[in-house]
């Protein structure tokens, strides 16, 4: 577990489980080999081993019946699971996906509600295992306290743990978190950046497979840009990169949700609270969630 997650009453966690900054969980049970992203929550959850849950889920409800989680599931970014559901092994729950019913056993469902997109059809190789990352986040001296480029500004508060160039005039509002960098799973990793950018206070970016943002961007409150995912083909889930470029003039609403590989051309416009996963023309305007993307290889964000 890293430092700034909450482990309320009635809450275990297995051996091997990774939990990331700003995780509260309650009456929750994790078996071992389980990974919880940035700021999710989880209350009166079972989670099976291998099972991921990728930043900003909310699963289950203090006080309510159980949600229970099947073995190497995924649960997609800022992801909605209703208290009672059922997700089943295998199961792929895409990114901004709000579960109000049973999920079966290999099933992919997307949307608000979530629906059946298809069934997954997965090679059978070996269950999910991000071990080796887990190791390589531990090995590191400064974990979560890299230092901000000169000409850069935070209102603090957060977790800073990527490689960030560019500048000057970049504006980090409270507790945002970013993190990748180019010795970790791809040389692409890592947060580069134009002039006079604003990322809004709670912002979440995850750089592993590389954040390139433009001059003059605006991100709001709360958005989240994740540049990695995972190929659903594969039992293992094994990572994949999905490098996002937002261009120069870019706004993005508060709450909204960017999963690579996309690019958002010059002047685009996403409306808070949208889900993006394909890419926005410039001067383009996205309202939707999982909007390119019933493209079933889109099941997102990892860490």
């Amino acid at each position: 577990m890293e430092d700034g997650t909450v482990l309320g009453p009635g809450t275990t966690v297995g051996p091997g489980s990774w939990i990331r900054f700003g995780t509260a969980l309650g009456g929750s049970t994790l078996a071992g080999g389980v990974f919880v992203g940035f700021r999710c929550r989880l209350d009166g959850v079972r989670v099976a081993g291998g099972s991921q849950i990728a930043s900003l889920a909310r699963v289950g409800r203090a006080g309510a019946a159980p949600v229970t989680i099947g073995a190497g599931a995924w649960i997609g970014a800022r992801a909605v699971v209703e208290p009672g559901v059922r997700i089943g092994a295998g199961a792929v729950v895409a990114a901004g996906a709000h579960v109000v019913a049973d999920v079966p056993s290999d099933v992919i469902v997307v949307g608000r509600p979530a629906r059946r997109l298809r069934d997954r059809e997965a090679r059978e190789d070996e269950a999910p295992d991000f071990t080796a990352i887990v190791e390589r986040v531990r090995s590191r001296a400064d974990a979560g306290r890299v230092p901000l480029p000169a000409g850069w500004t935070s209102d603090g508060g957060g977790f800073l743990d990527a490689a960030v160039s560019g500048g000057p005039g970049v504006r980090l509002g409270a507790g945002v978190i970013t993190m990748g960098r180019p010795d970790g799973p791809s040389p692409r990793g890592g947060i580069r950046v134009g002039g006079q950018v604003g990322i809004g206070a709670g912002a979440i970016l995850e750089g592993s497979g590389g954040i390139d943002i433009g001059p003059g961007v605006e991100l709001g409150d709360g958005v989240l840009v994740v540049s990695s995912g995972h190929d659903p083909s594969r039992r293992s889930l094994p990572w994949q990169e999905g490098p996002v470029r937002i261009g120069s003039g870019v706004v993005i609403g508060a709450g909204a949700t960017i999963v690579g590989p996309c690019a958002l051309g010059d002047g685009a416009v996403v409306a808070p609270g949208a889900v993006v996963v394909g890419d926005v023309p410039a001067g383009g305007f996205s309202a939707g969630v999982v909007s390119t993307a019933e493209d079933p290889h889109q099941p997102p964000p990892a860490h």
